[in-house]
């Protein structure tokens, strides 16, 4: 686990770090200071956690959450504050907890009992593709950076197979359902089996050459190599259902009606 705690009175830091410490001996710490110190840190996706005081200098931690979002987007937000006025605020930016000044060893861990996003051990996903589903589609190297498509489309196969959680389809489907052509041709044909080569390439050259399956004209997604928000929840993680507010795949207007949106709805998880 890394966490970052960001607080412009020197004594509060040092406190909530030096608990930290104390409850997760073997956490990776980082505190700042300085909000310039935390813009110019280079590994700002690496988070888990972040502890944030409400105002941090010249911003307000409102303002600083949505910053930790833009580059760790699964990190787990805290505000830290004796101010309880910003409570409603701070829920904008779905925060994980808000922890109020005094605090305690015991508030804390409780904080980190709670989190709105659970962390997992490194060693259980190192060979796993990461994979967000709630809100924006986004994919995740080893290192927790996004990957880049050589092809847009390419992209947004994997999320087409990605939403029918490990069933085969062909390409005739992801003409269908992706371009909506319905009078598929060789051309077509064509152009989706390169755009299935750049993205198999692409996952390759990021580390995970065997998330896509072609069996017998067929294509799909590997579940046992892919760790994914939306498996979480079908399978019944309560702390990943929190973190599901209706919103799935917003960059395709398939997914609205795709497979894994009606498997969300018959099960409940809004």
């Amino acid at each position: 686990m890394k966490i970052m705690v960001i607080d412009d009175e020197r004594p509060a830091l040092y406190l909530l770090t030096e608990m930290l410490q104390s409850l997760r001996p073997d956490a990776e710490i980082v505190a700042f200071e300085d909000v310039d110190d935390y813009l110019a840190y280079d590994k700002k996706q690496d988070f888990d956690v972040a502890f944030l005081d409400i105002e941090v200098g010249r911003v307000t931690g409102i303002w600083l959450a949505e910053e930790v979002k833009k580059h760790a987007l699964h990190c787990n937000i805290i505000f830290v504050t004796s101010y309880s006025q910003y409570a409603l605020e701070a829920y904008h930016v779905r925060p994980s907890g808000y922890l109020l000044k005094p605090f305690t060893e015991e508030d804390i861990e409780q904080e980190l009992k709670n989190l709105r996003t659970p962390v997992e051990e490194e060693t259980e996903r190192v060979d796993q593709l990461t994979v967000i589903t709630f809100g924006n589609f986004m994919v995740y190297n080893k290192k927790r950076e996004a990957i880049h498509f050589s092809r847009t489309y390419s992209k947004e196969i994997l999320a087409y197979l990605i939403d029918r959680c490990g069933m085969p389809v062909t390409t005739r489907d992801i003409a269908e359902d992706i371009f909506e052509d319905h009078e598929f041709g060789k051309n077509r044909s064509k152009m989706i089996s390169k755009l299935l080569g750049y993205l198999t390439q692409d996952l390759a050259d990021a580390g995970f050459p065997e998330v896509i399956v072609h069996q017998n004209r067929q294509i799909q997604i590997d579940r046992n190599k892919v760790h994914c928000d939306l498996y979480d929840a079908l399978d019944g993680n309560e702390m990943v259902r929190k973190h599901y507010h209706g919103e799935y795949m917003l960059d395709y207007s398939w997914a609205e009606t795709g497979y894994a949106a009606s498997l969300l709805e018959n099960m409940g998880v809004n």
